[in-house]
């Protein structure tokens, strides 16, 4: 039995906790401290304990990153599946009374929340933050979509367009999730078997979401756009 279902997954409940007792705590640190705690593993050196406590980190040290990088671009948000909140739905809750959350039509995507023209949301924010979000000038790339409706030719910081980041980061997130099931494939040996196979099946359940988001994603925004993937990949 585990007790969030996920054996790794019990490091946010961890950090959770020395988080609220000093939230000045590098989450980092905090990783590696429960991994120690946990299975044993800290060092540098190039034992098999240090190479497990290097295998853990690297699991989930940007494990955030990568789900967001798969499910909702930019600030989307909620394209999930009504009722269960598991897995896609790209219009799901678009037309439904909880209201829009991506606003996607043939020109654009994004909703407007400005105070200027839009529904006024970015006016409740505390300066110097409303005026940052305010404009598009000053958003930050990851809730342009959340704050502002673009063209799907609109260009971030990042040099990328947006429809392009909306297709890399979603081959980029399914390929994230390969890697990280190989990474665990490799610490077999050095973890108890119980648990090495109820990780191995998330891992395994994330791939086929991950791959499963990463094609109806998509695959929806190439139809709606009508842009090509500049990397010539094959979009269902």
């Amino acid at each position: 039995m585990f007790w969030t279902g996920h054996p790794l997954a019990q490091a946010n409940l961890y950090a959770y906790g020395r988080l609220a007792w000093d939230p000045a705590l590098d989450p980092a640190a905090i990783l590696d401290e429960w991994t120690a705690l946990t299975f044993g593993a800290s060092g540098d050196d190039g034992s098999e304990s240090a190479a497990l406590a290097r295998g853990i980190h690297s699991l989930l040290d940007d494990s955030w990153h990568v789900y967001e990088q798969y499910t909702a671009p930019l600030g989307v948000g909620f394209m999930v599946t009504p009722g269960s909140h598991y897995g896609p739905s790209v219009d799901g809750y678009e037309y439904s009374p909880w209201g829009t959350y991506h606003f996607a039509d043939r020109d654009g995507v994004g909703v407007n929340r400005t105070v200027a023209t839009g529904t006024g949301y970015a006016g409740q924010y505390p300066s110097p933050w409303r005026e940052v979000y305010e404009s598009l000038a000053t958003v930050p790339d990851e809730l342009v979509l959340f704050f502002h409706h673009v063209p799907y030719t609109h260009v971030l910081r990042s040099g990328e367009t947006v429809i392009q980041h909306i297709y890399d980061t979603h081959f980029d997130g399914a390929a994230a999730v390969d890697a990280k099931l190989a990474i665990w494939a490799g610490l077999e040996a050095s973890v108890p078997a119980d648990v090495f196979a109820r990780v191995t099946e998330r891992l395994e359940e994330q791939q086929r979401s991950a791959r499963e988001w990463r094609d109806q994603v998509t695959t929806y925004f190439f139809r709606k756009s009508g842009v090509p993937d500049a990397s010539g990949r094959v979009i269902p």
